[in-house]
């Protein structure tokens, strides 16, 4: 990932500089070919106020052309630096919580799974004493069913 983001990052900036020192020669051919034709004119005694014009904008373009060439070439200067290790510095930090946040999300889920397991066999238990309970219920109740059939309850209270 960092090494395609490092050969786009690379191949942008040699289109660029490629193209602004290609503008920058064929602005110095300009200046070259007008500087010749001054000459042939100041022999001809010809030369003309447009001509001067002419030239003075070519230097200007040419002088643009040198800034926006020299800009690539340039030292970074201390604040750019410190501004560029800044940003590192809170991408790290922003990668580090990004992990962080995931670690918490996967011991969550983990504990969550954990008691979901828990609370499914407490309702397997609580369901299996509830059958146990209506089962001895069940035996009780026909038990005290049978008592009562072979014992009269008249007879064994007015014995006494």
């Amino acid at each position: 990932m960092e090494s395609t983001h490092s050969l786009r990052h690379f191949a942008r900036h040699l289109f660029l500089v490629s193209r602004v020192h290609a503008e920058r020669k064929k602005a110095k051919e300009g200046i070259d070919t007008h500087l010749q034709r001054m000459r042939k004119s100041i022999i001809r005694m010809s030369l003309g106020y447009s001509d001067i014009d002419s030239l003075k904008k070519k230097i200007d373009a040419f002088i643009e052309l040198e800034g926006k060439y020299a800009k690539f070439f340039k030292p970074e200067d201390d604040e750019a630096k410190e501004l560029r290790g800044h940003i590192a510095a809170l991408e790290q930090e922003l990668m580090n919580g990004k992990e962080e946040k995931q670690r918490i999300v996967y011991e969550n889920g983990e504990k969550i799974r954990q008691l979901t397991e828990s609370l499914e066999n407490v309702k397997k238990q609580m369901s299996h004493l509830h059958m146990e309970k209506a089962k001895r219920q069940q035996r009780l109740t026909a038990l005290d069913k049978k008592i009562r059939e072979k014992v009269d309850l008249n007879k064994f209270y007015t014995h006494g």
